[in-house]
């Protein structure tokens, strides 16, 4: 009988004994000193499927011994190479490179114009499918150019070239309305929504690529070559039909909520321009059917600050002021009106996701807009829009100086 106890006690006890033994391997391990960590990725249109190139960080050369300059050589290695699937290119990387290519670490994907152009779908599908990539990077398009030139380019702020496009993109669309930062998660949802396209913010290269690549260009108060954010790409599905201006960007921006701040001007009475820096914004978006027709209603409220006078216009009565909140509203709606008229004429898409709104507010109706309009809504789909602009304050002066100097 004891016998029997002891054996059932160690039959149950068994399986907690062999169990930590299958939890406790690391079968896919890898150590650091094996891997490339990819910072940036590059695809381009080939002859024959894709030309990829991989930035990958050299560890040894963004060591602080340097101070606040690069150590030894360049911080980055790139490697292009020219092969039917993207997938495949990762293969060759092997094959020249000691170490495997690592995509964890990926901060931006930047896409050629030419593939954009063409169809960014099989792109895609690949970075989706593969479990390395955190898909929170951005995505850009190298406007009139390569995406391997782009990724050639080194900079004197930052390091990392991939960094300073994160971070560059990443401080541009909180501090101004010229740029988007969406990432591939983003642009991937905005491709499978219902009535919204997607749109990627435009990198380009200027000045010569080649001479971009050398740590020359790092070393001069004025680099010879420059990254600069340009314009917005604008998609139909995944393929991409063109550019819009800066203006049609700030009025895409605050139709989708997307103005973190925003610099502009106003005319003033006497012919100067007055400054004003919106600090907060907030776009409140409604879909109301009237006479079962669906209207978008858009109000805009702006909380701003005047940062500079170049003018006579006196600030230090409550009517000034009312008078320039007036002006300032005038603009964000012209802003606006444009960019959708502008748009609709140019490229008749949805990037502003007015039909992503019907469609969530009555999916029945959604259908029967697109059943009347054939997909070409935009044109006829009333929009009201409505901004209320106030200035917080003025600066530490009310009146311009300048009329006070002495002869």
């Amino acid at each position: 009988m004891m016998m029997r106890q002891l054996r059932r006690a160690l039959c149950s006890l068994l399986p907690l004994v062999l169990l930590p033994m299958l939890l406790s391997g690391c079968w896919e391990r890898k150590e650091l000193n094996e891997l490339a960590f990819v910072l940036a990725l590059g695809i381009d249109k080939a002859e024959e499927g894709f030309k990829v190139t991989m930035q990958v960080v050299i560890p040894s050369a963004i060591t602080s011994q340097g101070g606040g300059g690069l150590s030894s050589g360049v911080p980055v290695a790139s490697y292009t190479f020219p092969s039917p699937t993207i997938y495949e290119s990762l293969r060759l990387f092997n094959m020249t490179v000691s170490r495997s290519a690592y995509m964890g670490h990926i901060r931006v994907l930047v896409l050629g114009e030419s593939l954009a152009r063409e169809g960014l779908g099989p792109t895609l599908d690949v970075l989706k499918r593969s479990r390395e990539p955190r898909m929170d990077f951005y995505v850009m398009v190298a406007k009139g150019g390569t995406a391997e030139e782009a990724l050639n380019v080194l900079t004197a702020l930052d390091k990392l070239p991939a960094n300073k496009l994160f971070n560059a993109l990443d401080k541009s669309y909180k501090v101004s309305a010229r740029t988007v930062a969406v990432t591939l998660d983003r642009f991937i949802e905005d491709l499978l929504y219902e009535g919204k396209n997607p749109v990627l913010t435009g990198v380009e290269v200027k000045g010569n690529p080649e001479a971009g690549g050398e740590k020359r260009n790092t070393e001069r108060t004025n680099p010879k070559t420059k990254l600069r954010y340009e314009s917005v790409a604008v998609f139909r599905k995944d393929k991409m039909l063109g550019w819009l201006s800066g203006d049609e960007v700030a009025g895409y921006n605050y139709i989708t909520d997307n103005v973190k701040k925003n610099t502009g001007h106003v005319e003033g009475d006497d012919d100067g321009l007055i400054v004003i820096e919106a600090l907060k914004s907030r776009t409140k978006r409604k879909v109301r059917f009237i006479e079962g027709k669906p209207h978008i209603y858009l109000d805009i409220e702006a909380i701003c600050n005047v940062e500079e006078v170049t003018g006579m216009n006196r600030l230090d009565a409550d009517q000034d002021i009312l008078e320039l909140e007036r002006k300032a509203e005038e603009r964000i709606i012209k802003r606006m009106e444009e960019s959708v008229q502008q748009i609709n004429d140019r490229f008749d898409v949805d990037i502003f996701g007015f039909g992503q709104s019907i469609y969530q507010k009555d999916p029945k109706a959604w259908t029967r807009l697109l059943e009347q309009s054939g997909g070409d809504y935009l044109k006829t789909l009333p929009i009201h829009y409505k901004a209320t602009v106030i200035i917080n304050r003025i600066g530490a002066i009310d009146n311009s100086f300048i009329d006070q100097i002495k002869e």
